[in-house]
């Protein structure tokens, strides 16, 4: 473990240590972010490398782009996608050995969990890390591996079960002599032994940290003075060395001197004592050695000239054999690029076909896809009623309605209620409501059709209470789902008004939606109960809460899904949230109603830009109750 990933992890833990020492907790956000549109992309690219590398049994490629994912996920703040794609690289670190990177995995996690004020599960993955790295028999690895979990434990006030992690970091650190270490485990015997009300251990383990660091300042002075005496001592010996060659030299020069001069003085002699003789002698000798050098010049003009015709003779033999090696090596070399260019070529244009194959397969199948999903598209638009219907039951109304694809999982539903199916008779009763499926696309529409065939039928039977039509329909999808024999859970939520003409009263029930309606310019809010339709629920015998709204003024009603509210937007790309919803209704209510659905179109538009994708199906249902019209 690096220096600066122990201050990196000795900073995150002293800040959980003190906000948890103080009762507080960081405020992390939960929401699920959606990936930047150059990090997502990236993220595809990854996917498939990982596929590729999975289907080759290349466990080690599989795991680095994984742990790429993970990294992105964990940048943009997004710890469940991040932790999940961390985890999958464990096992395949686990086939090839790799406990390194196992360790830092998750001391990873463990980091996540700590910033999201999960102290247990960081312990958790903080002791998984340390058996990673005792698997690598590493002592240092160890020692700060029970460091870091000792650091939690401090942290929880489980002082006991730190010591006893503290003591065995010191023993391996001292071990493998690691001062960063020591000092570590040190400080915190130190911490541990103080808040047991132990001081004289915890005194002890102070004086020895601080005893210890000096320790190492002095040694690191001494090391630098060593340095510098050393490197004094080499200059001084070189000097030492270039004035005794100095001297050599010049020895070397007055010894050539004097035995030039002793020459000339012993020739001086002989030519006193006898010119002739000398001049003889001389001569001789200058014969002599004018046949010794004759004879020595045509030996070494002979040698010279074998010596140059094996030098030709090599230079040839070898020139022939580079030019003969590069002959050879260049026809195989050229020999493979072509078979390989060959195969290459071979097999990428039965890749090419392959591909076209495939192209024209899936281009066939979307056409398909797409020609029934415009389909449903037009069989979806055939059963809802269009806004006009409902401006003749009420003149001041509108939909804004945007699915998020071809078909939506959103829907609405108003009818003016019968008796009962018998007398067909109509009541002053109107019925409203606005649903949002479980899901979006084809799967949300199929729902939608099924939900809105049973409210007719609900009604039909005579059923008007909102809470029990709730009721009612909640059954309904359990039973047509087939919900208490299969594991599925689709449902929905919904906001249901009930409208008397004659009493101008509003009954209202929802399953987890609001409604929300403004009078004499004062924004109310209604709940929904906490229980969606379908899904988790069972068979109910109660029925949904009804609330009721005596309606004396002017009022506009609103009810809606949740797609307005959870869409990512604004400069910081957060969620619109319900708060400025309502706020919004509230200020667009004293407009007309075509106005009011056209601020909603133009406040979305502002709010998603050009930077993020609609993510949900997007429904707003409005209408006016004017009591004295």
């Amino acid at each position: 473990m690096n220096k600066k990933s122990n201050g990196l992890k000795l900073f995150r833990i002293v800040l959980i240590f003190i906000l948890y020492f103080f009762n507080l907790s960081p405020v992390f956000s939960q929401e699920i972010r959606v990936l930047p549109k150059e990090m997502q992309e990236n993220v595809e690219r990854y996917k498939e490398l990982v596929a590729r590398y999975k289907q080759a049994n290349n466990p080690q490629q599989e795991a680095f782009y994984l742990n790429k994912i993970a990294f992105i996920y964990w940048g943009n703040g997004n710890a469940k996608e991040a932790i999940d794609y961390f985890l999958q690289t464990v096992p395949l670190n686990e086939r090839v050995g790799n406990y390194a990177d196992i360790k830092a995995v998750y001391s990873n996690i463990a980091l996540i969990y700590s910033d999201m004020d999960r102290l247990d599960l960081t312990l958790e993955y903080f002791y998984k890390s340390l058996d990673a790295r005792r698997k690598m028999n590493d002592k240092s690895e160890v020692a700060a591996g029970l460091i870091d979990v000792a650091y939690i434990h401090t942290a929880l006030s489980q002082n006991e079960k730190a010591l006893k992690l503290l003591e065995e970091a010191l023993t391996l650190s001292k071990e493998v002599n690691n001062p960063r270490l020591i000092l570590n485990s040190l400080k915190l015997l130190s911490q541990n032994y103080d808040k047991l009300g132990n001081s004289a251990k915890a005194n002890e383990y102070a004086s020895m940290s601080s005893v210890y660091e000096q320790q190492l300042a002095t040694q690191q002075i001494k090391t630098e003075y060593e340095t510098k005496i050393i490197k004094s001592e080499t200059e001084a010996e070189r000097e030492k060395m270039q004035r005794q060659q100095q001297e050599l030299m010049m020895n070397l020069s007055e010894l050539k001197a004097k035995s030039t001069q002793d020459s000339l003085n012993y020739i001086v002699f002989l030519k006193q004592d006898s010119l002739k003789k000398a001049e003889e002698e001389a001569q001789k000798r200058q014969t002599e050695i004018d046949l010794l050098n004759t004879d020595r010049l045509l030996k070494e003009t002979q040698i010279r000239e074998q010596h140059a015709r094996s030098r030709v003779q090599r230079l040839i033999i070898m020139s022939s054999f580079v030019f003969l090696l590069f002959v050879v090596i260049g026809t195989v070399v050229i020999y493979r690029n072509y078979r390989d260019k060959k195969k290459a070529n071979e097999l990428l244009n039965l890749q090419n076909i392959e591909i076209q194959n495939q192209r024209d397969h899936i281009q066939k199948q979307n056409e398909n896809i797409n020609k029934s999903i415009n389909y449903a598209q037009g069989i979806q638009k055939a059963l809802l009623p269009p806004q006009s219907s409902l401006q003749s039951i009420f003149p001041e109304s509108f939909i804004f309605f945007r699915p998020r694809d071809v078909v939506s999982g959103d829907y609405y539903w108003f009818k003016e209620l019968t008796a009962d199916y018998i007398s067909k008779e109509k009541t002053d009763k109107i019925a409203i409501s606005a649903i949002d499926c479980t899901g979006h696309g084809v799967p949300g529409a199929f729902l939608s059709m099924i939900g809105y065939n049973l409210l007719d039928d609900i009604v039909f039977r005579g059923i008007h209470k909102p809470g029990a039509i709730l009721q009612e329909l909640n059954n309904g999808i359990r039973r047509t789902l087939r919900q208490e024999e299969t594991d599925n859970r689709d449902g929905m939520d919904m906001a249901l008004c009930v409208y008397n003409r004659n009493s101008n009263i509003v009954e209202f029930s929802g399953a987890k939606n609001p409604l929300v309606y403004v009078t004499n310019n004062e924004v109310f809010r209604l709940r929904g109960d906490k229980e969606s339709i379908g899904g988790g629920m069972g068979y109910m015998e109660n029925e949904f809460s009804t609330h009721t709204i005596h309606v004396d003024n002017p009022t506009w009603f609103y009810m809606f899904s949740d797609g307005f509210i959870d869409q990512f937007g604004g400069a910081e790309g957060r969620k619109f949230m319900i708060r400025n919803f309502i706020d919004l209704l509230g200020s667009i209510s004293i407009l007309t109603a075509d106005q009011q659905r056209e601020m909603l179109k133009n406040t979305l538009k502002d709010w998603i830009g050009t930077k993020y994708p609609q993510v949900d199906d997007i429904l707003v249902v409005g209408f006016k109750i004017n009591p004295n019209t």
